[in-house]
């Protein structure tokens, strides 16, 4: 019995010294970690958010996320899905940016953005840090091929205007630039700068493309 009591005894105070242990292992190894964090914290570069930084592949992360900030999303390529990454841009918004992207042949100026249906100040601000343009993606319409649909499709041309340069270019043959039809005076200047970025003047004439010689 004596040396039962003394067996219990010992093992109690072993499972003493091993919850001591234990306990004093975890508050190590807590505290390790937070002066880790706290370290990573310190050092992690402006704009990066916290969790970006950590893990082996902590140095790729951050230099991801550096470089997403610094180049944003190319406005004229993305798709709806890289559009819902900037800030106000649910589902609709982006489907209209497409849109409009579309009609006008792709943006030469962040601010053509406030061009957008429904698109408000409020809204723009907020991702206007976040876009860039690469206007070597605009498509240009040819002004000496382009039908009236097309023509009549940008968004910077009524039905009247459209009329006045198609009966122009039926006229006149082939233009050399479309920098004849203000010359011309067939549209006015005050869409002169918006537009004709979007024009250019092909080769082939009017009249060859209405007799089927190309297509």
């Amino acid at each position: 019995m004596h040396l039962y009591i003394l067996a219990e005894r010992r093992f109690m105070f072993l499972r003493f010294l091993f919850t001591r242990s234990e306990l004093r292992g975890t508050l190590i190894l807590s505290a390790g970690a937070i002066a880790i964090r706290l370290l990573l914290f310190a050092i992690r570069p402006a704009g990066i958010p916290e969790g970006a930084i950590s893990g082996p592949e902590s140095g790729a992360a951050a230099n991801q996320a550096i470089a997403g900030k610094t180049s944003g999303i190319e406005i004229n390529s993305a798709d709806s899905i890289h559009l819902l990454d900037l800030d106000g841009i649910g589902p609709v918004f982006a489907s209209r940016i497409i849109k409009y992207r579309k009609s006008l042949g792709g943006f030469r100026r962040i601010g053509q953005l406030l061009e957008v249906y429904g698109m408000d100040s409020v809204r723009f601000n907020g991702l206007k840090g976040q876009v860039r343009i690469d206007t070597l993606k605009i498509r240009k319409l040819d002004v000496n091929r382009a039908t009236f649909k097309e023509l009549l499709a940008h968004p910077y041309l009524e039905y009247e205007q459209v009329k006045a340069v198609c009966r122009f270019r039926e006229r006149k043959g082939r233009l050399q630039s479309p920098a004849e039809i203000w010359a011309a005076g067939i549209l006015p200047d005050s869409i002169h700068d918006k537009l004709i970025p979007y024009l250019f003047a092909g080769k082939d004439s009017v009249e060859k493309v209405k007799r089927g010689f190309v297509k």
